[in-house]
């Protein structure tokens, strides 16, 4: 047996009989799954879904391009700052070699993941299975270097964050050619979306984890790039209104696809609950609020949002989001900032919704 199978060994040891004590607040946080955490993870990788060019991060510190898929901070960077523990979240690929700054948490997560391996392998991002290696090569790094209670405790008073999904049923189940919806029903695909993910959160508690909340659907028909696939003109060539013809409104299939599924997740979770008693699991939602902020826009000080900032607001993402798009000036008026992710205006209202209601369940 080699060293690190060892010690991982012995890690898991020390945390099923010796469960630190949960704290009033996390010491840690530690994120997985899509481009909601994804601080940077993809900026090595020959993927078209990396963010580390201008204008993405235009208004985090320094206006740097960092990966994260937004205008500023996202919100594992937020909570991480809310709860006083360091200013922001950092990815586990500038991270690694930091034991001290693996202790206090980091975001394996990788944009353009999902709970479906294939979502990762078609665009060449690191999937849920990757993420969780990374995840023992971060724990083996701290045990090695501040000893293995130190590392243990900082695992068993972390908070754990999860999100996936939307990649999955964006890229892979309404994208053509339609491989997957030949194999999948809906209620399928979204079965087997669930049985990877606990599948995941089960390797997650093994491994220590205590606290865990898992993010569910944004509203995919409202997304700016759905929304322009839902253009009349492109739906009925025979579109003769001029009203019709400019109207931008949301998928309501999709929506209803997303609800379907977060329903099925909220379920799953207290199915969790029960099936590993040692942790403690919450529900995230985001589709709701997301909704609020485009249906009463002016409650939140938005004026634009089915459109992103970025460009024409249409399309661009990625790669099309670039220093040629032309940005909006005033981004907080934005619900999103390209043509798939929030700004970071939406982010805080989500993050504070999930910091004040959510989190002092899964806290206390």
């Amino acid at each position: 047996m080699d060293k690190n199978s060892y010690l991982l060994i012995l890690f898991l040891h020390l945390s099923v009989t010796m469960p630190p004590a949960a704290a009033a607040k996390p010491s840690a946080i530690y994120a997985f799954g899509d481009s909601v955490f994804d601080a940077g993870n993809n900026n090595k990788l020959a993927t078209i879904c990396r963010a580390d060019h201008a204008p993405y991060g235009v208004d985090f510190p320094g206006g740097s391009a960092t990966g994260r898929f937004s205008n500023g901070k996202l919100p594992g960077d937020i909570l991480i700052s809310d709860y006083s523990i360091k200013e922001l979240l950092p990815p586990y690929a500038e991270a690694a070699a930091e034991a001290d700054e693996l202790l206090t948490g980091a975001t394996f997560a990788s944009a353009c993941s999902g709970f479906d391996d294939l979502t990762a392998a078609e665009v060449g991002v690191h999937n849920l299975g990757r993420q969780f290696k990374n995840f023992q090569k971060a724990f083996v790094r701290m045990e090695e270097k501040l000893g293995i209670e130190k590392a243990a405790a900082a695992v068993g008073n972390a908070l754990f964050l999860v999100s996936g999904g939307a990649n999955d049923m964006m890229d892979n189940y309404y994208a053509l050619p339609p491989t997957t919806r030949a194999k999948y029903s809906l209620p399928a695909y979204h079965d087997k979306l669930l049985k990877n993910l606990e599948k995941f959160v089960m390797k997650l508690y093994k491994a220590g984890a205590k606290r865990l909340a898992v993010i569910g659907l944004a509203p995919l028909g409202c997304l700016p790039m759905d929304v322009t696939s839902n253009w009349p003109p492109l739906q009925n060539a025979n579109v003769t209104n001029a009203g019709d013809f400019f109207r931008r409104e949301c998928r309501s299939k999709h929506n209803s696809d997303a609800q379907e599924y977060n329903a099925k997740l909220e379920a799953r979770v207290k199915k969790m609950m029960v099936d590993m008693p040692k942790i403690k699991i919450v529900y995230m939602d985001i589709f709701n609020p997301i909704m609020d902020m485009i249906n009463k826009p002016n409650e939140f000080g938005f004026k634009t949002t089915l459109q992103g900032c970025c460009g024409t607001g249409a399309i661009e993402l990625g790669p099309l989001c670039s220093l040629l798009s032309i940005t909006c000036h005033e981004r907080s008026e934005y619900v999103f900032w390209d043509a798939a992710h929030p700004t970071e205006t939406t982010y805080n209202y989500l993050t504070k919704i999930f910091k004040d209601k959510v989190l002092p369940n899964l806290l206390k």
